[in-house]
């Protein structure tokens, strides 16, 4: 895989991989400032994301924005890297993911283990040690945003920043209407998120299921020739809408064959390992990771009254007849 791969005139993908993972940072290095989109895990910025910036002639006075689109390691991880190579740097972030962001132990608590006590779903200790080096240090954030801020890179080129919650409820993307384009991280997910073959590696993760189909709409309304996302290949014309669909379409299906399985009383992690292979051909030994979707997919049923919550250690649900 290439290091950088350039987009348009000043705007560029750095790219590593997470996981297995294809991971594509945005960079928009315009001719006043250039603004970073996510940080990667600790490691990447000595392992991709510094020799990139150096190819391409950006150095720390250039740097003056970097935004991390949500509360991810792979996306938040680099930021105490990253302001100790550019300390003038404004690092930003969605005003509802700013705890998260951080305190790397607020977000393995709140994100990585939140199904541990009443789901009996966590990892085990080798890959929370993974985590918690990917996590990175505390580093305090300059500047929390909610979408409608402008950021001028250049006399004749400025991003708008969007909210598009879902994934985190403080999710950001960046509107570049000069090259009519859309970073949008990881805002929206398609049926997949595909290792460095293009295969199936991860379900969708979104979490605010409400929230999450807002965004789609919201995309679907953009007047877009580009959608660039963390984790997926580039998007261009008709595939932009098809992107869209194919997000829509997981989550309603994801929904019923959920319902289905409730029939009768089940847990979250039961619902994981019966409902997930049946969404995608990923490895089995993800099948938990489902856990982040379809637990948001039980707090809205819920809040439909669709179902009911019988409690225990794990919790049980069962549809409503």
């Amino acid at each position: 895989m290439n290091r950088i791969q350039e987009l348009f005139a000043g705007v560029y993908l750095l790219q590593g991989v997470v996981g297995g993972r294809p991971l594509r940072l945005p960079l928009l290095a315009g001719a006043e400032r250039a603004l970073l989109l996510d940080t990667g895990c600790a490691a990447d910025v000595e392992g991709f994301i510094l020799p990139a910036l150096r190819e391409l002639g950006v150095g720390p006075d250039r740097l003056g924005f970097i935004l991390n689109t949500h509360c991810d390691l792979d996306h938040t991880g680099g930021n105490r890297g990253l302001k100790q190579f550019a300390p003038r740097a404004l690092l930003c972030c969605g005003d509802a993911d700013r705890q998260q962001i951080e305190d790397p132990q607020r977000m393995f608590a709140l994100r990585y283990d939140a199904y541990r006590e009443e789901h009996g779903i966590h990892y085990d200790q080798a890959a929370c040690d993974w985590i918690f080096a990917s996590l990175g240090q505390t580093q305090p954030v300059d500047l929390t945003l909610r979408g409608g801020e402008r950021l001028r890179l250049a006399t004749d080129w400025e991003v708008e920043i969007l909210h598009l919650p879902g994934h985190s409820r403080g999710h950001l993307g960046v509107l570049d209407r000069k090259h009519r384009a859309l970073y949008g991280g990881d805002a929206i997910h398609g049926s997949q998120i595909p290792d460095l073959e293009g295969k199936p590696a991860l379900g969708p993760t979104y979490l605010h299921v409400e929230q999450y189909l807002d965004t789609i709409r919201y995309i679907e309304t953009l007047p877009l020739d580009c959608y660039t996302g963390c984790h997926w290949p580039v998007k261009r014309g008709a595939e932009i809408a098809a992107f869209c669909a194919e997000s829509r379409a997981y989550v309603e299906q994801a929904e019923r064959l959920l319902l289905e399985a409730l029939a009768a009383p089940g847990t979250l992690k039961e619902l994981c390992m019966e409902v997930g292979p049946r969404l995608g051909a990923w490895p089995e030994g993800v099948n938990a990771e489902h856990c982040y979707a379809f637990g948001g997919h039980l707090q809205r049923l819920l809040s439909h009254g669709r179902l009911t919550d019988q409690g225990g250690a794990p919790r049980r649900y069962q549809a409503r007849p």
